[in-house]
């Protein structure tokens, strides 16, 4: 390994640091580039990357078990950390026949919930001992930082066993009142699907799942969360209309009703967020809240999802709230501009229209 561009590498992730960037992209051809507040800065100071460089990259951040994983499959994903101080979550990938990497930055600081600007009775979640618990946005909205404050609450507030599944491990956790285990998929275990059928074998109180992507990992939860144990998972979905949508539509139809019948017996909630444009400079967190009543039970147990939408819009039952209500909030209170709300509003009028309540 170059000992002058391990250095250059060191220095570039500190300086992603440094601006409290999101995310880091190395591309062939181009300057290394941080996303900041969500808008692209390139770093001009730094030479464009090479293919020698990002050799360098991957033997710095790759083992070589993880270097044949990537020659084999053309992508990973790692968690990697700088000197004990900075922790990144690294996608290598391949983009017109050269190396390329994606690094997220991942605070060492986790977050209390009541921080992070979310609705009260995503509060209440954290005292559930059972069914399914899903925190979903796009790419970017902040979900590994909420479901790390809600495990972080979890272990402050009772006594549990949690497990987490993870592809890879990204926060690491210390014990408090609960005791944690944590699962890192491709090295602990062969596949999110095996560890959640070994963990509801097991003593286990709480098991969070890193991303429900795949139909069999989402059929997995749905079925661990029937167990008695509260699920945790993310989904990458903007909304809750969607991410019910994308459950039921994972499945088969030869299992379409028995996971409808699923998911609307074990859900307890989805937070549905992403992250806006403050007034003044930054990011601000809105969301979408849904505690199924028993009329969204309903629906979602005979598919008439049609019904959903106009439920989310109009009830303030059991907490849920809607997003353009949320958007609205922000608004009146000056955190946000009207206009920047309209963008996300899933009905431009009623955002209006609560805006000038």
């Amino acid at each position: 390994m170059s000992t002058s561009e391990s250095i250059i590498i060191q220095r570039i992730l500190t300086t992603a640091a440094e601006y409290r960037a999101s995310d880091l992209h190395l591309t062939t051809g181009n300057p290394p580039i941080l996303r900041v507040d969500g808008k692209l800065v390139i770093l001009e100071q730094e030479q464009m990357v090479t293919p020698d460089f990002m050799d360098v990259v991957k033997e710095m951040f790759l083992t070589p078990e993880q270097q044949a994983v990537l020659k084999q499959d053309r992508e990973i994903t790692v968690a990697y950390t700088l000197e004990n101080r900075i922790r990144f979550k690294v996608s290598m990938f391949f983009q017109r026949g050269y190396l390329a990497a994606s690094l997220r930055l991942i605070s060492n600081e986790i977050k209390p919930l009541r921080e992070l600007g979310l609705p009260p009775i995503v509060q209440e979640f954290t005292k559930l001992t059972k069914g399914l618990l899903l925190i979903t946005g796009p790419f970017g909205s902040g979900r590994t930082a909420t479901v790390a404050a809600v495990v972080n609450e979890i272990n402050k507030t009772r006594s549990a066993h949690v497990i987490t599944i993870e592809k890879p491990i990204e926060h690491v956790y210390v014990n408090d009142r609960s005791f944690i285990e944590q699962r890192e998929v491709g090295r602990d275990t062969k596949s999110f699907e095996q560890a959640l059928e070994t963990a509801i074998r097991e003593d286990v109180d709480v098991i969070v799942v890193s991303e429900m992507v795949e139909p069999p990992v989402i059929q997995a939860v749905l079925t661990a969360a029937e167990s008695s144990r509260l699920v945790i998972s993310t989904m990458n979905t903007d909304s809750v209309m969607k991410t019910v949508e994308s459950i039921i539509n994972s499945a088969p139809a030869d299992l379409e009703v028995k996971t409808r019948q699923q998911l609307a017996g074990t859900l307890q909630g989805i937070v549905s967020q992403r992250l806006l444009p403050r007034v003044g400079g930054g990011r601000i967190l809105v969301a979408e809240v849904m505690a199924p009543s028993p009329p969204i039970r309903a629906v979602i147990r005979d598919g008439a999802l049609f019904q959903l939408q106009n439920i989310l819009q109009t009830s303030r039952e059991s907490g849920t709230i809607s997003l353009d209500r949320s958007l609205a909030e922000l608004v009146k209170t000056g955190e946000i501009l009207v206009d920047d709300a309209l963008v996300y509003a899933v009905d431009p009028n009623n955002l209006k229209m609560w805006t000038r309540s």
